[in-house]
């Protein structure tokens, strides 16, 4: 695994990486938000508690920080699922 590259198992760990990314870009969440068309607030709930955003809302801000998913199989050293 590259240093650019975070593991992502649950919702949680999603927002974690979001917001330290946006972070370490120097991004505040309106800026981010401008970037998407939606208010500061719902970036803050995406960043705070993703469970409930819709894909398209991730994919959003995913967009506007110039991420990408990659979906691979898991190492066979893997823990099992957190789900």
């Amino acid at each position: 695994m590259d240093m650019n590259s975070y593991p992502i198992k649950t919702p949680q760990q999603l927002g974690a990486v979001l917001q330290g990314y946006r972070k370490t870009h120097q991004l505040t969440q309106a800026q981010v938000g401008a970037r998407v068309g939606l208010p500061q607030k719902e970036i803050s709930k995406l960043e705070m508690n993703p469970t409930n955003t819709s894909l398209v809302r991730v994919f959003k801000l995913l967009a506007a920080l110039e991420l990408e998913i990659v979906v691979r199989e898991r190492g066979t050293a893997a823990k099992p699922s957190e789900w």
